[in-house]
């Protein structure tokens, strides 16, 4: 979120403390150094993950202690949820998926506004705050657990609070609120295929093993794939060559084994064959082509299925379907007025928006599209404000579409 001139900070799962790199910095600042000898992560250890609210009070309450969850390291499947100790190893990744985690955020990004006199004057300064809780609850329990509601409520008090503080320290008419995350999160497999949904859990490793298999026995050619690394195929070009097989036929005999199994929807090559042409998942797998970093063949998942071997993680994303790609933009500040916009945005028009709002020159490699229904006709031109970007998702998705929301009313 720094980008290429901004600073940067993380939470480290080894230590709890939060770092950066000779990137950013050559020593770290005072306030960093205060925040983190208080070792605030530690105060998780012997303690317990619990309900804040009555457990009556919960949508979700049943759906605690489900065989799909993930027990990681001995923090269970159900509340009360122990956090082990630092010598365990995982500690400080319990805490990440607990509100805990949210919070040392919230706290680390308090420590910022003072620290750097964010918002003391007429620059603009933007704090960009990533609360990683909800993604990381939901890789290890689902987004249909009580975890999860639990984390979204814990996560709203957060966000309250911060919300609070800032409107202390810098002022409400000095502070731009932008809400959004990085992607969405699916369900399991096994809850979808309890509602009657077709889904499946298949290892991708397994996958490559067979394929390599069939295209031995078919072209003489072993190992032709050289990697499944979701959602690419990688083929080893060399040994194809060297073979003396057809690349492309390769290709088509891939496509039509993944096609024709249960939980695949898709295998699309670098330059599709004409029946996939048009096909509206073209679109989203022709943008997350990379060149120098993409595979030769997307590997799509059908809806509610998994490509994951199995392990520590039980619910993956990165998928094109409206679950995955979906996520609300808020936008919430002075001169704003209450308002939702159903319309089809993306995260890279967040911006170009603020560069629009701040009559600033716009990002260079911007390709997004300035939301009128924020800034309305004329630029806003405001100027000594904390733009707060909060984002509550974790993971980077290439394929991203949503909603732009804007509502005044600063809630989680």
């Amino acid at each position: 979120m720094a980008g290429h001139v901004g600073k940067a900070f993380w939470m480290a799962t080894d230590t709890g403390a939060y770092q950066t790199s000779s990137y950013y910095y050559d020593a770290y600042p005072d306030w960093v150094i205060a925040w983190n000898a208080d070792r605030p992560a530690d105060a998780a250890v012997g303690t317990d993950w619990t309900l804040s609210d009555p457990i009556d009070s919960y949508l979700l309450a049943a759906n605690d202690d489900r065989f799909y969850e993930t027990d990681l390291k001995g923090f269970g499947r159900s509340f009360p949820h122990p956090y082990g100790a630092p010598k365990d190893g995982l500690n400080y990744t319990q805490v990440l998926l607990s509100p805990l985690g949210d919070q040392l955020t919230a706290s680390f990004g308090k420590a910022a506004v003072l620290g750097e006199g964010l918002g003391r004057d007429d620059a603009v300064d933007d704090l960009s705050l990533s609360f990683s809780g909800v993604d990381a609850t939901n890789h290890f329990f689902g987004p249909s657990s009580l975890e999860n509601e639990e984390m979204v409520r814990s996560l709203d008090r957060t966000l309250a609070d911060l919300f609070a503080f800032l409107d202390a320290q810098v002022g409400a008419d000095r502070v731009l609120y932008v809400l959004s995350a990085d992607h969405g999160m699916p369900e399991m497999p096994e809850f979808m295929a309890a509602h009657g949904h077709g889904a499946e859990r298949n290892g991708h490793k397994a996958l490559a093993e067979e394929l390599n298999f069939e295209i031995a026995d078919a072209f003489g050619v072993e190992p032709a794939i050289k990697a499944f690394f979701r959602p690419y195929i990688y083929l080893d070009h060399e040994v194809i060559a060297e073979a003396g097989a057809d690349t492309r036929a390769i290709e088509r005999l891939i496509v039509d084994e993944l096609g024709a199994r249960p939980g695949i929807a898709m295998a699309m090559p670098r330059e599709p064959f004409p029946e996939q042409r048009g096909d509206f998942l073209e679109g989203p797998i022709r943008r997350n082509f990379h060149p120098a970093r993409s595979g030769d063949i997307y590997v799509v998942q059908s809806p509610y299925s998994f490509l994951l071997d199995p392990g520590a993680i039980a619910v993956m994303h990165s998928s094109p379907w409206r679950y995955d790609t979906h996520v609300p933009i808020i936008f919430a500040g002075p001169g704003i007025e209450p308002r939702q916009v159903a319309d089809r945005v993306a995260t890279t028009d967040v911006a170009v928006t603020l560069a629009d709002i701040f009559a600033t020159t716009q990002p260079s490699g911007a390709s997004g599209t300035v939301l009128r229904d924020v800034v309305g006709s004329e630029s806003g031109g405001l100027s000594g404000l904390v733009v707060n970007q909060l984002n509550a998702g974790c993971r980077l998705a290439s394929l991203w579409s949503g909603f732009c929301r804007r509502d005044p009313q600063k809630t989680g």
